[in-house]
């Protein structure tokens, strides 16, 4: 009876290791999606000032995994006691897929091989444009949002929309 404790005890463990790997995955894909986002917010203020092409930004093409990959994936993993194995633009282009290995190990056990065994998880996050532009002048830019349309004056830095309001960041299931 006592063996069968232990042996259930070692998958407990097991199931844990594992879920803290793929917590620290999520966070991680999502920290590298959200830099991701930040960046494409400063290229929408870039092209509201006449330099480069909003219609493309709000299509959140074109993700940049610069600092998302080297900074913010590494810094998410590392708090959730994981490293990052692999970071990069997802299959078709629309956020990320982070790899991640745990540094915890289930450790010693009655199940011989277990001490060393570390989990690996992946996850993707994704950025979605939630908005398109309907109307473009020099004083006023008309969007049309997936929740709410937006207008506002480019010149007007008060009443420009926020990152979150253009861009939608989520796990992908």
């Amino acid at each position: 009876m006592l063996l069968i404790t232990l042996v259930f005890f070692v998958f407990a463990q097991a199931a844990f290791v594992r879920n803290k790997g793929q917590a620290a995955a999520d966070a991680a894909a999502l920290a590298a999606a959200t830099e991701a986002r930040d960046q494409l917010y400063d290229r929408f203020l870039d092209a509201i000032d006449g330099d480069g092409d909003l219609g493309d930004v709000l299509e959140a093409e074109d993700i940049a995994t610069g600092s998302a990959c080297d900074e913010a994936a590494p810094r998410l993993a590392g708090e959730n006691d994981a490293d990052v194995s692999s970071c990069g633009l997802a299959s078709d282009g629309s956020g990320f897929t982070v790899g991640v290995t745990t540094r915890d190990t289930i450790g010693d056990t009655v199940v011989p091989g277990t001490e060393d065994q570390a989990y690996d998880a992946e996850a993707t996050a994704v950025i979605r444009g939630l908005c398109e532009v309907s109307d473009e002048a020099d004083d006023q830019v008309e969007l049309d949002c997936d929740d709410e349309d937006l207008s506002f004056d480019p010149g007007d830095e008060d009443g420009l929309p926020d990152a979150r309001e253009l861009f939608q960041v989520y796990l992908e299931d």
